[in-house]
């Protein structure tokens, strides 16, 4: 099937999450370039910088990346950070491409992934609660039913496909020597 036909058959809902992945994977990438360069380049100390000028400005994302840029300041937290936004940034990538490609696996790996962090959400929004954590963890949660809901609907459609004929019980064709 080509990837006209898939993207005439996909869902709205499943659009809009291949969008964010790729949107989410590539500025994950792009921060952690960011960061590896400026420490590989000794100016580890400009990230604290940095994160004092995010944190002054009002954004609630970029309140919360000052703060895990502060916390983060030593060069060794820096690279973990680093390998983290790499890891994430690939993994979101791959849920993304295997989405857009249709393959059958991709909402399982996304439901999977984006499901056993609901729990560590859930406990962030409790010992810090605020209005933007609160609405992540319902989109995430929404994501995580949708897909797992699509991927069923899809599984449940193959299982109940009529198989194709089998040739071992089909006649012979005609002309064809038969065994006597």
């Amino acid at each position: 099937m080509t990837s006209d036909a898939l993207a005439e058959r996909r869902d709205r809902g499943v659009v809009l999450i291949i969008v964010y992945k790729a949107i989410k994977g590539s500025l994950w990438f792009v921060l952690a370039t960011v960061i590896a360069v400026l420490v590989h380049m000794n100016l580890a100390h400009r990230v604290a910088g940095t994160a004092e000028v995010l944190r002054l400005h009002a954004r609630p994302w970029s309140i919360e990346l000052a703060k895990l840029l502060l916390r983060a300041s030593s060069r060794h937290a820096l690279w973990v950070l680093v390998t983290a936004l790499y890891a994430d940034g690939t993994l979101t990538l791959v849920e993304g491409w295997a989405l857009y490609h249709g393959r059958w696996w991709g909402p399982w790996v996304v439901v999977a992934a984006t499901g056993a962090l609901l729990p560590f959400e859930v406990v962030s929004l409790f010992r810090h609660p605020h209005f933007v954590r609160a609405v992540l963890l319902l989109v995430n949660a929404a994501i995580v039913v949708y897909l797992a809901r699509v991927a069923s609907r899809h599984a449940r459609a193959i299982v109940t496909r009529p198989a194709p004929p089998d040739r071992a019980s089909a006649p012979p064709p005609r002309g064809t020597p038969t065994p006597e």
